[in-house]
């Protein structure tokens, strides 16, 4: 699979049906939207909502009145990476069949290629793991690529996956990096002012002509949120991949912990008011294998995992499948969240103002009070301001940061 195609598709696929319909005048809210493609994830659960579908695509075809963009729809589970989720959705529903002409051609498309492209990430999987196995390292693959392995999905092309995340023991974390380097991965990062022994995982590695690029990691989470979450914990509950030697994936209980660390705490997910459709899925997926209401039991954040669940659950349209009764505080979470994509332009500007005074606080003032009294803390602020390439890294981080 061409590698450009695929890293493309999230700014790419919701143009393909813009540039064929551009006179679908008005839209659904975004949120109306929002919790539209929600449902759709969840029609097994639902079948009947295949007649909204129905009517609303059908309502797209009437362009002076429509109500329902579809480029607007596409573009929104591109962003997403839901893409061939939704494919695969509107193919077992038979909704397919009724959609525009150009439409449906170019979803199959999107879900061969990464049909093909995970297959290939399967085949590197099991070469980084013979190797590693020869040095009697037994990795855990994480995120995606660990529900991939272990047959959460109904098809291997549904899932997109980014990187190959696996967690090794601490013992083992640079000799696993040393590897994997050692069978041409390599990273573009400055070793003398990164320290990477602190790091949540090795920089990223990357082969060329592979598809995938490789994350090790040595804890799941930050060290800020990592009490959530325990490696050793993770590796006594590991377990094999039928099929598969020497990999192993975590227990459903602790993927459902990392996916919420993960979204919700790592990413901000619930500072900002802002949920990924595939951890959303994900959720949605382990829920029938485990007892996703324990997960508030499971993480010191109560409070957030909570309103993850409730908000989900909402979005997924399906009450109290994951919890009830809703509390006080995940009903406010909602609440916001709703205010913030029916109002999107003044909570943008909000949380632009949050966002600075949390840089100004905690990156600059709060990173320097460390300096001043941890030796660790000023020796790797010295490194990190005497070499040069970390200015320019770090103009580039705030334009991923804002």
């Amino acid at each position: 699979m061409d590698k450009t195609v695929f890293v493309f598709i999230p700014a790419c696929v919701g143009q393909v049906w813009c540039s064929v319909h551009s006179s679908f005048i008005i839209p659904l809210t975004y949120k109306d939207l929002f919790y539209f493609t929600g449902q759709c994830l969840s029609l097994d659960e639902h079948p009947q909502f295949r007649e909204t579908i129905i009517e609303q695509f059908a309502d797209a075809r009437n362009i002076q009145n429509s109500t329902f963009k579809i480029q607007n729809f596409v573009q929104l589970c591109s962003d997403h990476l839901i893409i061939t989720t939704i494919y695969l959705k509107f193919k077992k529903h038979r909704i397919l069949e009724l959609l525009p002409d150009e439409l449906a051609p170019t979803l199959q498309s999107l879900y061969e290629l990464n049909r093909e492209r995970n297959e290939q990430i399967l085949q590197q999987i099991d070469e980084i793991t013979k190797i590693l196995n020869k040095a009697n390292i037994q990795p855990v693959f994480l995120k995606g690529t660990a529900n991939l392995l272990d047959g959460l999905y109904s098809d291997v092309g549904e899932r997109m996956i980014g990187d190959i995340d696996f967690l090794v023991r601490e013992e083992d974390y640079l000799k696993a990096a040393e590897l994997v380097q050692g069978i041409g991965y390599r990273h573009d990062e400055k070793i003398s002012y990164v320290d990477f022994t602190s790091r949540k995982h090795y920089a990223r590695l990357h082969k060329e002509d592979e598809q995938a690029a490789v994350e090790i990691h040595r804890i799941l989470v930050s060290d800020r949120y990592s009490k959530s979450i325990n490696p050793l914990e993770v590796f006594r509950d590991k377990k094999p991949v039928s099929g598969k030697t020497g990999i192993y994936v975590p227990s459903d209980a602790h993927k459902l912990v990392h996916t919420f660390a993960h979204d919700q705490l790592e990413d901000s997910g619930y500072a900002y008011k802002r949920t990924g459709f595939r951890g959303t899925y994900d959720l949605y997926l382990l829920a029938k294998r485990t007892n996703v209401t324990a997960l508030n039991k499971q993480t010191r954040y109560r409070k957030q995992a909570n309103a993850w669940l409730v908000f989900s659950q909402r979005v997924l349209g399906l009450n109290s499948l994951f919890l009830k009764p809703e509390s006080l505080s995940a009903k406010w979470f909602c609440l916001k969240y709703n205010f913030s994509m029916s109002f999107i332009g003044t909570y943008s500007a909000w949380i632009f103002f949050k966002k600075l005074v949390y840089l100004i606080v905690h990156r600059y003032i709060f990173e320097f009070l460390k300096a001043i009294f941890l030796k660790k803390e000023r020796q790797a602020m010295y490194r990190r301001l005497t070499h040069a390439d970390w200015y320019k890294e770090h103009r580039a981080h705030y334009k991923r940061y804002f």
